[in-house]
């Protein structure tokens, strides 16, 4: 029976093998993970899964990605600036899924030209506080 692998186990696994080592391949979470945890012991399955949900941690900013492989966990720096709202997570995660779908440009903005905001059809404007006549 194997569990499916859950963000705390990432961090957890990521934090302890730190402690040896600045940055982490994913083979060695995986490995770690296997002696650990009652995960998928084939681990090309365990690779496929473990990919997604690594990818899913650093967009959501509980991992940072060092290299293409590398994974560490962030620094406070890094969590201020990789801060993202959850709707802004979801749009990275799933638009890259569905590359065919582009967002069409904004349609152009009708500018109004300085004569045009002149020409106004103010009917003080014929009206004067003066009483010459």
């Amino acid at each position: 029976m194997s569990a499916s692998i859950t963000l705390e186990m990432l961090r957890f696994t990521v934090e302890e093998l730190q402690r040896r080592r600045a940055a982490v391949t994913s083979r060695m979470i995986a490995l770690h993970l296997i002696k650990r945890y009652p995960v998928e012991r084939n681990l090309e399955i365990l690779k496929n899964e473990l990919s997604d949900k690594l990818d899913y941690a650093v967009s959501r900013g509980i991992l940072c990605r060092c290299n293409w492989d590398t994974y560490c966990l962030p620094s406070l720096r890094q969590t201020a600036y990789n801060y993202k709202t959850d709707f802004s997570s979801f749009w990275e995660r799933y638009y890259k899924k569905r590359p065919g779908r582009r967002l069409r440009p904004p349609p152009p903005k009708n500018r109004i030209s300085p004569s045009q905001e002149n020409d106004s059809d103010d009917s003080s404007d014929y009206y004067s506080d003066s009483d010459d006549e």
